[in-house]
This record gives structure tokens, C-alpha cells and sequence, in this order.
């Protein structure tokens, strides 16, 4: 072939059509698969930012060393795809990201750190401390090797690490919360309202004329999901657990009083509480000036909320006696027999005067109220040991061909047969009681499948037959009418309530008194005071929501409980002035400014990514974690 070749070559014919054939070589190459000779150098680019390049094994190794340390706190294997499912693959994406950025921008500023103060901050590790407490080479060297590093290139990454602290600490380092924040967040916590409103009733459609055929046509057709029967199937199930087995079991009366009397203190009895409000002063004097004061008249919390009296005021809620945390201040709050004012008492942190508001007995359960389901719990722990012995026979009875009704009689246990939606509901749409996890299986199976047993939360197992499948249907206008009609109703009555009470809002807001109309619509009026963002005596999630939407004076509408409306208008708001002293502010504090400094930051390494350009290559990506998607 060569020869030819060569033979060819030496005419002008001859090299046109060689000519012409390595051309189309090279076309063809360039359309199938040439560039790759030219590109292949950058397949290991799994991103880049600016003038950094991650290479597909640098985030490979990243993202193994995350995996480990999740393992390690979680103490069991973790999957990969149960790891991407956490974010684990972006997280560590973006952590290579944010470090390349802020190296480059370290390297613009001219920020370094000298060779001596990484040696100083590495040996003042206690990780690489010997027994004597002090830096160990041998130490050092054996957990860099465990850790595929050698000395030069952990110190590489120590001090770029370093360098990244110091520019973090410059941009967001003492970063302090503004006053105007505090504000709004004392605001949204200590905020009240008052206001005033009365319930509309639910709509009663029943009086409402029958809807024309058109307007149930029209209906249904709008919502046709809504008259879909679900698909249904027919099972056989079979479950071992310890409530199960210990239904067989007796329990005697005296085995019960033993437990009875050995928990009754912990298990079966409220302990006594206490409403209490505490004030600390840093000084007896201080202390005792304020409590002569109470003892003149003046009211505990008249002196709490004023600030010449030096106290910090702490409203410990109703609390247990173990639930205060100085005991001296605990001996003293649950002294008294009756609501009184006790102290000053010297406490842990200062001289305290405590206001006992009001007190709550403790009960203890009696032993025929509890002794049930003591037997019960007894009966369990007795056959908790049978439980994996009954898995086994049962999967034994399965292996040799029999069926989950005739495995059931052999090991003295029932089998149930049901017919349940995707829901675990039957056709009244009752709940049956099947625990989500069967239902899950059973709605991944088919008829005729053999199927794996099902581990239970409590401990148990439970198997399951399919004996027919009824397919999801669309149910006909003809054969849901009725229901159609009704819902219908429902929906024109529930329409006219929302317009009644949205009328009589503007009619509020018209300067119509709401005690008024309340009467006027046969409903009493009524009052809510001290609302609080987190709730309010009587009211709705939604009624809350409403009084905090308007402004002071404004009328509105809220949804009930059972299809009712509120009418409400807001009729005073009180925010208490902020108290920089306040312990829970000072105890949120260090969060808050952490938070946000870490939110300045995140802002800051977001430009200057925006600035560098970063680019993925999704290819690559999939590639490295061994995933498709």
C-alpha cells in the first residue's frame, strides 16, 4: 500500500487525489472527534474562577474528605446519593469557589504571612500536642501522612488559609448590629396590639336555592380533579411487632404497682409550679432600697420597669422548681404557700427580690389510672426478644411457598386484609391506621410480586400481598352530581360570607361603630388584648396575622375556625422601649452579629465572583461524583 502511495505521489493526478483524500480526513475528523486531540488537556477542568482552575480530582478529593467527616458525625455509612441530597456536592463546589476568590484577592492586596507565624499558629494546635502537652514532630508528621499531605503542602494550605482569616476579619470583624435594627427587632418581639371584633358564622348553604344545571356543569368542569376516585389496593398484610406479641401476654396487677411505685415521681406525677419574676441588683443596698419600696405599696412591677432602681428584671414564666437555675433563688420562690414577694436573697449572680404571681399544685396519677397501659409497656419489653424469632419462622413459612394468611396461622398471629389509597385511607376515606412506610411499599409493588418484609419504626416487621389493583378513574358528572351540587352551594355560601364581612369592614372603616354591627348580625362583641405576633387568647393563626398587617385603627377580615370570618378592627399598638439590658437580647446578640457578619461576607465573595467570572462544567461534575444527573 505504501509503495502505491509513493507511486501515486509522482504525478500531479496522483497527488490531487491525495490531496483531496487528506482533506476529507480532515473534515471528517473535525466533525467526529479531531478536536479532541486539541482539547483533551482540559477534560480534569471541572470549574474555574478568574485565572483558577479546580480540577475535577482537587474536588473529587474535597468532596471524599467531607463525605468522611459527615460519616463520622453521623456513625453510620452515608451514600452519595444520600449526600448530594444534603447539598454535600454544592457545598463543597462553593467552598472551592469562595477560597480560589478570596486567594485572588488576597494576592491583589498584597496580603501574606510569614513563614514563622504559620509555624507559631500550627504548633499551638493540640491536635499535634504529645503527652507532655507540647507541639510533637512525630505527631505532626504521622496525621499529615494519614491525611495525604506532607509538610510543605500543609503549610501551603494553613497559610492560605490564615491570609483568608485576616481578609474575613477585615471585612466583617467587629461588625456591630445597628441601633435601628434593635429597634425592629424589639418591635417584632415586644410588640402588643388591642382590638376589637366579633365572629361571623359559618356559611350555611342549606337555605340557598338547588344551583342550575348549567352552573354544576360548569363547576365540575373546573374542578374535575376534585371528583376523581383514587386508586385503590387490595392487600393482605401481616405485622409482627412487641405490641402485637404482647397482646397474648398477662400482665399481673402487683408487676404493674412495682413499676408504679418505683416512677411514680418521675413518670406519673406534675411537679408544683410557679409564676415568677425575678429582680437582680449587683448590691444588698441597691436591693433592699427597691424592696422597701414594694413593702411601702408600690407595685413589683412598677419598680422592675424603673431604671433608677438598678434592678434586671427577668420574667421566668411558670416554672418548675428545678427549672430555676440558682438554687438559693428557687429555695426562696417556693417558700411561700401563697403569692408574695420574697427576698432580697443572695444568688449566684447578685441580690434577688422574686414575685411569686401565682401557684400551681402538682398532681400524681393515680395507679388505676395508669396501671393499663404500665401492663402494657411490661407486656413489650417481655416479647421484644420474640420479635426477629417470629421474622425468621415467618420468612421460613414464606421461603417454602405458603401465603401470608397461612403463615399467620402457623405462627398463631392474624392476617388483615384492607383496601387503602396512596393516603392510607379506604373508600370512606377514613384513615385505616397502616403505617406510611407499608403504604409506600405497597403502592411500589404489584399484584403477584413477592415482596421484601417492612421494618417499622417500632421495631416490628410487616409483610404484605396484593390481591387487586383498582385503577384510578375520573368519575362522571352523572355519578357525582349530588356531591357537585353541594360543593357548589358550599363555595356560593362560603362567597357571600366573605363579601358580607369584607362590606362590613369598609363599614368600620366608614366610621360605623363595631359593637354595633356585631349586634346588628346577632354576634357578640368582643376583645382581644395583649396580641403578640406569636399568638393571641382566642384568636386564629390568621386572625393574628391580620391584626399585625393593618395599621392602628383600620378594619379587616380573617378567616375562622370551621369556615367563619372575623371582623376585626386594631385599636392600639404598644411597643416597650428597647432595654440594651435585657438578658435575652444579651444572649441573642453574639448570634445575631455573627450572622450578619457572615451574611457581609457571603455579599463580599459573591462580587468578587460576579468580577473573576466563574464557569462549571456540569460535564465534568456529573463525571467526578459518578452520577448522571
Amino acid at each position: 500500500m505504501l509503495d502505491g502511495l509513493r507511486i501515486m505521489s509522482k504525478n500531479w493526478l496522483g497527488r490531487t487525489i491525495l490531496a483531496a483524500f487528506a482533506t476529507l480526513i480532515v473534515i471528517g475528523f473535525g466533525f467526529f472527534g479531531i478536536r479532541d486531540v486539541f482539547t483533551n488537556f482540559r477534560a480534569d477542568q471541572l470549574a474555574s474562577i478568574g485565572a483558577t482552575t479546580i480540577g475535577a480530582t482537587q474536588y473529587r478529593a474535597e468532596y471524599q474528605n467531607e463525605l468522611q467527616r459527615l460519616q463520622r458525625q453521623a456513625r453510620r455509612a452515608v451514600t452519595n446519593d444520600e449526600a448530594r441530597a444534603l447539598g454535600l456536592d454544592r457545598q463543597v463546589l462553593a467552598r472551592l469557589l469562595t477560597d480560589s476568590a478570596l486567594d485572588q484577592d488576597a494576592a491583589r492586596l498584597g496580603l501574606s504571612l510569614a513563614d514563622a507565624e504559620v509555624a507559631k499558629a500550627i504548633k499551638a494546635e493540640k491536635m499535634f500536642a504529645g503527652p507532655d502537652g507540647k507541639f510533637d514532630q512525630s505527631r505532626f508528621d504521622m496525621i499529615l501522612r494519614d491525611n495525604g499531605y506532607n509538610e510543605a503542602s500543609y503549610l501551603r494550605e494553613e497559610r492560605a488559609t490564615a491570609v483568608r482569616r485576616q481578609l474575613g476579619a477585615a471585612i466583617a470583624g467587629g461588625f456591630k448590629v445597628p441601633h435601628a435594627m434593635l429597634e425592629a427587632i424589639n418591635r417584632f418581639n415586644a410588640e402588643t396590639r388591642k382590638a376589637d371584633y366579633f365572629i361571623l358564622p359559618p356559611a350555611d348553604a342549606s337555605a340557598l336555592p338547588a344551583p342550575a344545571e348549567q352552573a354544576i356543569k360548569e363547576f365540575y368542569e373546573l374542578r374535575r380533579d376534585a371528583f376523581r376516585k383514587p386508586e385503590y389496593r387490595k392487600v393482605t398484610t401481616l405485622t409482627v411487632s412487641a405490641e402485637t406479641l404482647a397482646k397474648s401476654l398477662t400482665v399481673s396487677d402487683a408487676a404493674a404497682k412495682a413499676v408504679y411505685d418505683r416512677d411514680v415521681a418521675q413518670k406519673y406525677s406534675t411537679p408544683e409550679k410557679r409564676a415568677l419574676s425575678q429582680l437582680t441588683f449587683s448590691s444588698k443596698e441597691a436591693a433592699d432600697k427597691a424592696r422597701a419600696r414594694i413593702d411601702d405599696g408600690v407595685l413589683f412591677k412598677t419598680v422592675s420597669q424603673d431604671p433608677q432602681s438598678g434592678g434586671v428584671p427577668v420574667d421566668l414564666g411558670e416554672v418548675a422548681k428545678s427549672g430555676v437555675f440558682d438554687p438559693a433563688v428557687a429555695d426562696a420562690a417556693f417558700k411561700p404557700t401563697e403569692p408574695d414577694v420574697v427576698g432580697p436573697v443572695q444568688g449566684k449572680f447578685g441580690y434577688v427580690i422574686v414575685k411569686v404571681a401565682s401557684i400551681t399544685p402538682g398532681t400524681t396519677q393515680s395507679f388505676d389510672s395508669v396501671k393499663d397501659g404500665i401492663k402494657a409497656e411490661l407486656a413489650k419489653t417481655q416479647v421484644k426478644g420474640d420479635v426477629q424469632n417470629k421474622h425468621d419462622r415467618i420468612e421460613d413459612l414464606r421461603s417454602s411457598g405458603k401465603t401470608l394468611t397461612q403463615a399467620a396461622q402457623e405462627t398463631g398471629l392474624s392476617a388483615d386484609t384492607l383496601v387503602t389509597d396512596a393516603s392510607g385511607a379506604g373508600k370512606d376515606g377514613a384513615p385505616l391506621g397502616v403505617a406510611p412506610e407499608l403504604v409506600k411499599a405497597i403502592f411500589a409493588s404489584d399484584v403477584g410480586v413477592d415482596n421484601d418484609s417492612v421494618s417499622r419504626k417500632d421495631g416490628g416487621f410487616s409483610w404484605f400481598e396484593i390481591a387487586a389493583i383498582e385503577p384510578s378513574r375520573q368519575q362522571p358528572l352523572d355519578e357525582v352530581k349530588d356531591q357537585v351540587a353541594k360543593a357548589l352551594k358550599d363555595s356560593d355560601a362560603q362567597k357571600a360570607l366573605a363579601a358580607k364581612a369584607n362590606e362590613l369592614a369598609r363599614k368600620i372603616d366608614g366610621g360605623s361603630d363595631i359593637a354595633d354591627l356585631a349586634k346588628a348580625n346577632g354576634v357578640a362583641p368582643r376583645q382581644a388584648a395583649n396580641v403578640r405576633r406569636a399568638g393571641g387568647e382566642g384568636l386564629t393563626e390568621a386572625a393574628v396575622a391580620q391584626i399585625f398587617a393593618l395599621p392602628v385603627g383600620a378594619a379587616g377580615v380573617a378567616l375562622a375556625d370551621q369556615g367563619g370570618r372575623y371582623v376585626l378592627k386594631v385599636t392600639d399598638s404598644t411597643t416597650p422601649p428597647l432595654d440594651t439590658r435585657d438578658l435575652g437580647l444579651a444572649r441573642a446578640l453574639p448570634q445575631l452579629e455573627a450572622a450578619m457578619a457572615d451574611d457581609l461576607l457571603v455579599q463580599y465573595v459573591g462580587g468578587l465572583e460576579s468580577q473573576l467570572g466563574v464557569k462549571i462544567n456540569q460535564t465534568a461534575l456529573r463525571a467526578a461524583l459518578g452520577s448522571d444527573q
